[in-house]
């Protein structure tokens, strides 16, 4: 076996790669932020209905993350293993997206079929695009800070993606027409912008930490891998915290602010806020991440989330410094949270190397990708089932006990689920000088053709460990 390791990554591939997130957030973000909300108050489907919709998608989704992943990494090609997905997914991603919004005139639950049925294709194609591209960061270098580099573009071109929907979805929704017709024609700009910009990404980005493999890896070889890979399995846990709360509270603030505020109209102002303090904030974060950890930046940002959550739910502001001020340290504390899970990821795949001798990037992407999604999934639900359990009626207005739902929903459900992400990741176990002191062993173990590929676990001795 052998290995070649690129050098420094250049400006035009880090943005291209980082572009990739973009495109896919046209979609991923316009769905977190508005298909429930396109579901209950322009479908006027059951709450409940719609967020067990979303729900079940997600959790399909996750369920196919991982296979998609392990697929992706057996799979070879003069592209590479990766890069593939995104040359000849753009395009029906694309398709799959405006299916959910197409105007069909149904009604009942033939629209909730409807509904169900697009949205689970939706996320069906979008697993087998994004898993790959996800992936392919681990395979464009294995250094710590470029992966953090990558990561960094990474969710800027996502924050910046997110401002711009919100800014700019329910404005032009009206511009176009209004309900139905104004998401339908929405969502064939966003995914012919996407589309363009996913085979921009293919076509800037290269697959540079290539393996020349004797045997092809094993299934029972790439889970056995994960099973021992402890740092992973701790970020599984914190990024299912994490993400639950994250979407709870990116889908809560949308009925906190046009019902407990009162103004519809301020809904795309406090999500600028949220997401323009995100964008914001990133290159600080990978800042104090290269000078301290990635951990302790997971860390400050979740402690920043539980301090403003625990506003908003003890005094509960209609308006003011307390209300946006609390929006903006949300927004920070969820830049920390998906900067630093995305840029923890790769260095995972070196310890499980270093552990067994298995490389498997595209399993550990998906299965990650897995936790975020069924949490997506959970924390969508949670939502709808919530709003129908406290007597949530669309453009209506609300009763007091419902109001009062509503706030607690906002504030105390992603309060606990970041307090339980600290918990987790507080003993995660990987900084930057332990990682390059892993790599440094796996390209020694490779020079001496020491790390054939194993036919189980193999534990290494105390002689090749470099975390004494």
């Amino acid at each position: 076996m052998s290995t070649k390791t690129p050098g420094k990554l250049g400006l035009g591939r880090v943005i291209g790669y980082g572009a990739g997130d973009f495109a896919f957030n046209l979609s991923f973000t316009f769905c977190s932020l508005f298909l429930l909300y396109f579901y209950t108050d322009v479908l006027e489907i059951h709450p409940g209905t719609a967020g067990l919709i979303i729900m079940a998608a997600l959790i399909w989704e996750g369920i196919s993350d991982p296979i998609i992943g392990i697929l992706a990494n057996r799979s070879r090609s003069r592209w590479g293993r990766y890069r593939p997905f995104l040359l000849f997914g753009a395009v029906p991603l694309g398709l799959s997206v405006i299916a959910m919004f197409m105007p069909v005139g149904l009604t009942g639950a033939a629209l909730v079929a409807y509904c169900f049925i697009t949205h689970l294709i939706y996320r069906t194609v979008f697993t087998v695009v994004n898993i790959p591209y996800i992936a392919l960061s681990a395979q464009m270098t294995r250094d710590a800070n470029q992966r953090g580099a990558l990561a960094a573009t990474r969710m800027l071109f996502a924050i910046a993606c997110g401002v711009t929907l919100a800014a700019l979805t329910l404005p032009l929704s009206a511009a176009f027409g209004g309900g139905q017709i104004g998401f339908f024609i929405l969502s064939i700009a966003y995914s012919v912008v996407a589309a363009v910009v996913l085979l921009i990404c293919f076509a800037s980005t290269r697959e540079e930490v290539v393996e020349v493999e004797h045997t092809p890896i094993r299934f029972r070889d790439m889970f056995a891998a994960m099973a021992v890979n402890r740092p992973f399995l701790l970020l599984f846990a914190a990024t299912a915290l994490g993400a639950t709360g994250y979407t709870m509270s990116g889908k809560a603030v949308i009925y906190y602010i046009k019902y407990w505020v009162g103004s519809e109209a301020a809904v795309t102002l406090a999500l600028v806020v949220g997401l323009g303090a995100a964008a914001l904030a990133m290159i600080p974060w990978m800042l104090i991440a290269r000078r301290f950890s990635k951990r302790a930046v997971w860390l400050a940002g979740a402690m920043i989330n539980v301090a403003a959550f625990g506003v908003i739910l003890a005094f509960a502001p209609r308006g003011g410094p307390l209300l946006w001020g609390a929006l903006v340290a949300i927004g920070v504390g969820n830049s920390a949270f998906i900067l630093t899970f995305w840029s923890m990821i790769p260095d995972t795949v070196e310890f499980g190397e270093w552990r067994t001798g298995t490389r498997a990037e595209g399993p550990l992407f998906g299965l990650i990708a897995f936790s975020q999604k069924v949490a997506l999934g959970l924390g969508t639900g949670l939502i709808g089932v919530f709003l129908d359990v406290v007597g949530y009626t669309p453009n209506q207005a609300q009763t007091p006990e419902t109001l009062r739902g509503i706030v607690l929903l906002y504030g105390l459900g992603p309060m606990l689920l970041f307090l339980g992400s600290i918990a987790v990741i507080w003993a995660y176990p990987l900084t930057g000088s332990v990682h390059g002191r892993i790599v440094r062993v796996i390209d020694w173990r490779k020079s001496r053709g020491t790390n054939p590929r194993p036919r189980g676990v193999r534990v290494p001795s105390a002689s090749d460990q470099p975390l004494s």
